[in-house]
């Protein structure tokens, strides 16, 4: 799979021919992460207001029905599942090719991690370790009614499994008359995953909550990315805390492509895809770094990029053989397939640390260890 075996006498002889010298001016050159994470952030902070608009609509016609999901399924069916498929596609924006581009940024520094552990990594409390901690979101509906408290974050323990239905709490089975008349109006309108009936329709309180949190917190993310000036010892840490959780991916896909009901979550698009877009927000950071590092140790800053280019080589490949398996991927072959990446991950480690040595950069203490705070974010 890899022709790396190379690479330790790549970083190895750095040891002796290059020293940490002083750090050069790596401001201009760190500007092209700072840029790519705060137009992303643009565009997901974007979705998520379209999310509010679109949820809002949505409570609407539940309230106009009276809050009887039978009688608005009936009357509005139509409109009703083109307001769920918006909703899912802000979620494609906001998360998928939004969010999910961006983490490895986000969750690889500590003035952002928070936003990861509350919108996308963080666990339920009886889940919680120190690698992953307990969610700080506590979500209620408009009647103050408790919506999840430490339950899990908001993206994959709340708005995925209502949109998609995984979670029989988080929509409203509808009658066989309901259903019968949804489905004469409009065949195409929500196939959930649902053992209870094939059609339910989501909770309008759980979306209208979680809409306005979500573009409440994407707001406050877009700020602190404009505010953000990178150092290179936090990139180079982002590089080496992150790179490292690209085998937990195959977890995720293999439980959710073979028991996602069970799993609730990672249902919206394939986790090859979440696996791509964090990779790629490294090799952003990864290919802004390495021009530091050519004139010092030309052999190390090539690998480097070569090896976050393979990453994503490797990914691509997935996917491939994915598709030609019919999206039927045994669970050995992706077990095989996450052994490859812990491998080819693992040992980018020592080349990295080397990096941070030869350019005299601090790597900062993981950001996920210890209690996460919320980032203190000046008023305007």
């Amino acid at each position: 799979m890899k022709r790396i075996f190379f690479a330790g006498c790549i970083w190895a002889t750095a040891i002796f021919s290059a020293h940490a010298d002083t750090a050069p001016d790596n401001s201009q050159a760190l500007l092209v992460v700072k840029k790519y994470l705060s137009d992303m952030v643009q565009k997901m902070d974007d979705a998520g207001h379209d999310f509010v608009t679109n949820a809002t609509a949505y409570q609407k016609i539940i309230d106009d029905a009276n809050g009887d999901y039978d009688k608005a399924a009936s009357e509005h069916g139509v409109e009703l599942g083109e307001l769920v498929k918006k909703m899912q596609g802000d979620f494609g924006i906001y998360h998928n090719h939004g969010y999910e581009t961006v983490e490895g940024i986000v969750a690889g520094t500590k003035k952002m991690v928070w936003f990861d552990n509350y919108l996308d990594g963080g666990v339920p409390a009886n889940e919680a370790s120190t690698d992953s901690p307990e969610s700080p979101l506590v979500l209620k509906a408009r009647d103050g009614s408790l919506i999840s408290n430490h339950n899990g974050n908001l993206f994959h323990y709340v708005i995925e499994p209502t949109l998609w239905g995984t979670r029989t709490f988080f929509v409203k089975k509808l009658s066989p008359d309901a259903q019968e008349k949804l489905k004469a109006e409009y065949e195409t309108f929500l196939k959930t995953k649902l053992n209870v009936g094939p059609v339910a329709l989501p909770r309008a309180d759980i979306l209208t909550a979680a809409s306005i949190d979500c573009a409440e917190k994407l707001d406050l993310l877009l700020q602190v990315s404009k505010e953000w000036q990178p150092q290179l010892g936090e990139c180079i840490g982002a590089l080496v805390w992150m790179t490292p959780t690209l085998n937990g991916y195959f977890d995720d896909w293999r439980d959710s492509r073979y028991n996602p009901v069970a799993t609730g979550h990672y249902v919206a698009e394939s986790r090859v895809l979440d696996m791509r877009g964090i990779m790629f927000s490294l090799k952003i950071a990864n290919d802004a770094i390495v021009p530091l590092l050519q004139s010092k140790n030309s052999g190390l800053a090539d690998q480097l990029k070569y090896e976050y280019a393979n990453i994503i080589s490797f990914i691509d490949r997935v996917e491939q053989r994915d598709a030609k398996s019919g999206y039927k991927m045994s669970i050995p072959a992706i077990e095989e397939l996450a052994e490859q990446a812990k491998t080819m991950t693992d040992q980018l480690q020592p080349q990295l640390r080397q990096m941070a040595a030869i350019l005299g950069a601090e790597i900062p203490e993981k950001p996920t260890l210890g209690t996460i705070e919320a980032p203190q974010i000046a008023q305007k």
